[in-house]
């Protein structure tokens, strides 16, 4: 292995430059990083990963001192507030920053449609900043600047499946697993006719896992229940009178739906649970009374920020040849709207004296 000395004199720098370099510093402009790693590299140099993990350990046992900015890339054309967006967004971001405070980083919101924004300008100032990494969030509405991005000069990491491109490393929630999860427990509580009411723009933002597992449980649990799947083609309110009208046709006693559907049946005036059982698919703690699926949003942004520091400290940017996926396991919250269905008869009763 060569010493930083050896590497100096190659690069024809000095060695507390090579130092910073092969340690990814933000202070060494990114064209020199690159230079002294391949100079580095060309005379045998390899990470030493036992000496990563001891520096590793002795920065946990002090307060990180600031190593760099990161972007959280906002691509609401109405807003680029964290405070104005959707509410996993939130919480990615509160995971996200919490977690890069933790190892030394700051994580700041940039707003992609902001008025006379570019993708030149906007690599320009990424580079002035010198942030190194960027995180992408689910995104609402995708911007065009997306494709003049200098990818080869960051680290990048998406999280979920609503980025079209380019085809980065990525953390998502396991929405087959949490889809199954659903409805086994709405089969164990003593639901039958069971509806998963989703829309097509949802089921694409989770990488198609919804009809899957909903399609796969229809045909393997079909001689003790009654599993039914209803599409609709996005989460907006035009979609509620569609929605209402399949309600009253079929008349499930559980369902498992987007908050749109949620909508459309307090707009209904039924009663949850006594009319029909709700499990939303993306439970909040903001709403205790819903039972349904915890995607943990803010470990996605915690788990985002390990895979995109992970990829500073190693130099590595630009697209990945095989991009890597995280998925994050979420579990079941109980709630008020999904009592075991042997209480809802009870229910039902009380309210008729």
């Amino acid at each position: 292995m060569p010493t930083t000395r050896e590497i100096a004199a190659a690069c024809g720098c000095s060695q507390p430059t090579v130092s910073y370099a092969l340690n990814n510093h933000p202070k060494i402009p990114a064209e020199t990083r690159a230079r002294v790693l391949r100079v580095a590299r060309s005379l045998g140099w390899r990470p030493n990963a036992f000496a990563s993990a001891y520096m590793a350990h002795l920065r946990t046992r002090r307060a990180p001192a600031f190593q760099a900015g990161l972007a959280f890339l906002v691509a609401n054309r109405e807003s680029g507030r964290i405070d104005d967006q959707l509410m996993h967004m939130r919480r990615h971001f509160a995971g996200a920053k919490a977690r890069a405070a933790e190892l030394g980083y700051g994580l700041e919101p940039i707003w992609l449609h902001e008025p006379g924004l570019t993708a030149r300008r906007l690599n320009q100032v990424l580079r002035s900043r010198n942030v190194p990494g960027l995180l992408i969030p689910g995104l609402r509405t995708p911007s065009d600047i997306f494709d003049g991005i200098e990818w080869s000069r960051f680290a990048a990491v998406t999280m979920s499946y609503a980025l079209p491109g380019p085809n980065l490393n990525r953390v998502a929630v396991d929405s087959a697993h949490g889809f199954d999860l659903m409805l086994r427990k709405a089969i164990d509580l003593g639901y039958r006719r069971v509806a998963v009411m989703v829309s097509d723009e949802y089921d694409a933002r989770v990488n198609h896992g919804v009809l899957m597992p909903a399609l796969y449980a229809r045909e393997r649990w079909a001689p003790k229940s009654s599993i039914r799947v209803f599409r609709f083609a996005r989460s907006h309110a035009e979609e509620i009178p569609r929605i209402q009208a399949w309600l009253r046709r079929d008349r499930p006693d559980a369902v498992l739906a987007e908050d749109v559907v949620w909508r459309a049946i307090k707009g209904m005036s039924w009663r949850v649970p006594q009319d029909v059982a709700f499990i939303s698919i993306d439970w909040a703690p903001e709403y205790p009374d819903f039972a349904g699926f915890n995607q943990h949003h803010e470990l996605h942004g915690s788990v985002a920020i390990d895979m995109l520091i992970s990829q500073i400290l190693q130099n590595e940017r630009g697209l990945p040849e095989i991009p890597r996926a995280v998925l994050v396991k979420g579990e079941w919250a109980d709630g008020l709207s999904v009592p075991p269905k042997a209480e809802v008869a009870k229910l039902k009763r009380s309210a008729r004296l």
